[in-house]
């Protein structure tokens, strides 16, 4: 007696006396498989197109090529990754060059040997790569950023750790930055805060090797302005409290100074016009302790305790309340 079958391509009758326990044996291998219910398989060694693939533990491959998404609770390790869609896993994500029109989200480290290009990167820990990281959203990770080419992002960038790159940074900056900057304005110009971004202008200037400060504006301070150099004003300097100079000054060109009143007689600057004025004053009265010239007019006055005894006119009249004596001896 035989009963009728088919396996594969072939059909044909087998004998009722084989069907025994061996017939239901699962074999080593197997060409094609319908679904496949039992959770413990042995290794499938190749696949054909795979509509969606969920995995709870690891996802541990060559490379790893997708039309959808990519999604793991627990690690990543392939060589390179290729998906429009995400690319997620509880775990850490470790390969080669990365490529996704979508996000990759990870709630471990990221660690790639190449390069990464994303819609946005959400990492946990650590973002590390040895290429590029190239995005057109946002780049997040709460450890650190580490990159030997450029980040670039059309978004925010953001790291509770450090962002290492072998380049340069280009954009918007918060935080604590350790090495060269490339800035705006030109060689030896001072940044200063220009409203929330930094600015430089050509009239705050720096020169190191002359250790030299350039300002072609107004200097304004409310204490002590104290240098070791030298100071040039090329308009006015205004001083509100004292100027204290040590050392050998030296005034270069006119210095110039209000002029006290005749007489004035403290500590304040004499200028050529108060000496001229001082002079004026006393040209009429020259004398000793009881004699004094007093210049009234054209006339020449002789006076003895601040009493007139003799005048010399201009046409040279001498005149005297005394006796005049000639052929005397003083």
């Amino acid at each position: 007696m035989t009963v009728p079958y088919t396996f594969g391509n072939e059909s044909s009758p087998i004998p009722l006396s084989q069907l025994d326990a061996n017939f239901a044996t699962i074999p080593n291998y197997a060409n094609t498989a319908g679904n496949v219910v039992n959770s413990v398989q042995a290794n499938i060694t190749a696949v054909g197109t795979l509509t969606s693939l969920s995995v709870a533990g690891n996802v541990v491959s060559g490379n790893l090529i997708s039309n959808g998404i990519l999604s793991a609770t627990s690690n990543i390790s392939a060589g390179n990754i290729s998906t429009p869609g995400l690319i997620s896993a509880f775990g850490n994500i470790t390969g080669g060059n990365f490529s996704t029109s979508g996000a990759i989200s990870a709630g471990g480290n990221v660690t790639a040997g190449g390069n990464i290009s994303a819609n946005s990167v959400s990492i946990s820990s650590v973002l590390t790569v040895t290429g590029n990281v190239t995005t057109g959203g946002n780049i997040a990770a709460t450890g650190r950023i580490s990159a030997q080419g450029n980040v670039l992002a059309q978004g925010i960038i953001s790291a509770t750790g450090n962002i290492v790159t072998a380049g340069n940074f280009v954009g918007n900056f918060l935080g604590n930055i350790t090495g060269n900057l490339s800035v705006g304005g030109s060689n030896t110009q001072v940044l200063f805060n220009n409203n929330g971004n930094v600015g430089a202008a050509g009239g705050l200037t720096y020169n190191s090797g002359s250790n030299t400060l350039g300002i072609l504006g107004v200097v304004s301070a409310q204490g002590n302005i104290t240098t070791g150099a030298n100071i040039t004003v090329t308009t006015n300097a205004i001083v509100g409290g004292n100027l204290r100079v040590t050392g050998t000054t030296q005034l270069i060109g006119v210095a110039t100074a209000p002029t006290a009143t005749t007489g004035a007689a403290n500590n304040q600057v004499a200028t050529t016009a108060f000496v001229t004025n001082q002079i004026n004053s006393v040209a009429g009265n020259v004398g000793t302790t009881n004699w004094s010239l007093r210049q009234v007019g054209s006339d020449l006055y002789f006076q003895f305790n601040s009493s007139n005894v003799a005048r010399l006119d201009q046409s040279g009249n001498f005149t005297t309340i005394g006796n005049v004596t000639g052929f005397g001896t003083l």
